[in-house]
């Protein structure tokens, strides 16, 4: 590499999706290696250990050159290979399954910490494309900004039944490398792309992160000096070595205070000093999407007659709105003319005032304010954007870095303390290529500055 660090747009990337692709990493030649091996080797793991040469294009990647520069600053020096190389999707048997990763409950071996500007992430799977991934295409999916979720994934989610427009589908074309977190939510759905599908898996872990036993016979058993067989079931597996088939996962020993026992399902036995309120009127899968992307889409809440007399207020006070300024922020991509606003909604005569006085108390809208950000919030004199086609955009602003409490996420004991919430009413139908409000999802939750780039970013997870 011809730099010495990641840039902050690479940086910001992954502390935000969690994700990062680097395009064009492998030559044509490396490419074509690599497939010709799979075709001549006939199966879909093992590949470090097949007789030479089959094996020598595998090994090459195991510390490719691009790879090893990205893991030195994501995993931090010292890293390791998790876990050998395997095809992922149809030809692996697991087109269809449950997502797995999460980032609740913690799983310290896998999880992603940044702290006093140094970042370690636990565990990154390097996914190789050895053929190209359209949209729509299927296969490989994730969950932007799952690695750094603080509730637990909806078994809707899990599933797939219900993925509330969550999941993501990196497009990629042959020889690039998406490198995701351990802690993303991740999994399989099913091909529907042309030809076979040829993602690569190597999964590695930071230094002493231990996320499975190792391979070959002597993992089989742990060895053990024979005084200790003089020790209590539970001493001796207090004292167990990581690494065997028969110490992970390790073994689990309870204790109600004045006994220890040993479980025999190895289940994690980690209290929480949480206990759902079943009383709280949250929604658990509002608050999981609240948490994890910072916004919330809330259905038909206004109803036909609303709508209709507020579109009327601002029809008949169309001579008021004032075209502001340009807010592209010198963005060609956003440039245009300034942006319509028609103020003082409140304060308009009767009855063009009632249905925006009406909002500013809605019951949908307090009940869940009360558990985003806790009760005491106050509104400010509420705006109409009347934008029209040729309006320009307005560069992203705010995020969470630089941190400013006043403005600022967090979440604490359980609760979301979100200092400030705007409150969008749509009037009118809107679609994706109708422009209009956008968002960077999780960046509520950045630990990196947002790159000036994606001040006019068009496209938000391509990255």
């Amino acid at each position: 590499m011809d730099r010495e660090e990641m840039s902050n747009q690479e940086n910001y990337c992954f502390d935000v999706g969690g994700y990062l692709i680097i395009r064009g990493v492998l030559t044509r030649q490396e490419l074509n290696a690599c497939n010709q091996a799979l075709d001549q080797g006939g199966r879909t793991d093992g590949m470090l250990g097949w007789h030479a040469p089959l094996r020598e294009p595998f090994r090459e990647l195991l510390i490719h050159p691009v790879l090893v520069w990205y893991l030195n600053q994501i995993c931090g020096y010292g890293f390791r290979l998790a876990l050998e190389p395997m095809l992922i999707g149809d030809g692996a048997g697991d087109a269809v399954g449950r997502l797995a990763g999460g980032n609740e409950p913690m799983d310290v071996a896998r999880a992603y910490f940044y702290q006093n500007g140094r970042r370690i992430c636990q565990g990154v799977r390097a996914i190789w494309a050895l053929a190209g991934v359209n949209e729509g295409d299927g296969g490989f999916v994730l969950v932007p900004s799952s690695h750094k979720s603080n509730v637990e994934t909806p078994e809707d989610m899990l599933t797939g039944r219900n993925d509330m427009g969550l999941t993501f589908q990196p497009t990629l074309k042959a020889g690039d490398l998406l490198l995701c977190g351990e802690t993303v939510l991740q999994g399989m759905r099913p091909w529907k792309g042309k030809g076979p599908q040829r993602l690569l898996s190597y999964s590695y872990a930071g230094r002493a992160a231990i996320q499975s036993h190792g391979t070959g016979p002597q993992t089989n058993q742990e060895e053990s000096p024979e005084w200790m067989a003089e020790l209590t079931s539970a001493q001796r597996a207090v004292l167990y070595k990581p690494g065997y088939e028969t110490t992970y996962p390790p073994p689990t020993v309870d204790s109600d205070g004045e006994t220890c026992r040993i479980e025999k399902d190895k289940e994690l036995i980690h209290p929480s000093i949480y206990i759902k309120d079943p009383n709280s009127t949250i929604d658990e899968k509002e608050f999981y999407f609240w948490n994890l992307c910072g916004y919330l889409v809330l259905r038909n809440v206004m109803t036909p007659e609303h709508l209709r007399r507020a579109n009327e207020a601002i029809d008949h006070f169309e001579d008021k709105i004032v075209v502001g300024k340009e807010l592209s922020g010198g963005s060609k991509s956003l440039a245009g003319t300034g942006r319509p606003l028609l103020g003082g909604l409140l304060q308009l005569p009767k009855p063009y005032c009632d249905p925006f006085r009406e909002i500013i108390a809605h019951p949908a809208v307090v009940q869940r304010m009360n558990w985003m950000g806790g009760s005491g919030f106050r509104c400010g004199g509420p705006t109409a954007f009347c934008a029209v086609k040729g309006t320009s955009g307005h560069s992203l602003h705010d995020s969470n870095e630089p941190l400013y409490p006043p403005m600022g996420n967090f979440f604490h004991n359980g609760r979301s303390y979100t200092q400030a919430i705007t409150v969008a009413w749509q009037l009118r139908d809107v679609t994706e290529a109708d422009g209009g409000f956008a968002c960077v999802p999780g960046s509520h939750k950045a630990k990196y500055r947002m790159p000036p780039v994606f001040a006019a970013a068009t496209t938000i997870w391509d990255w």
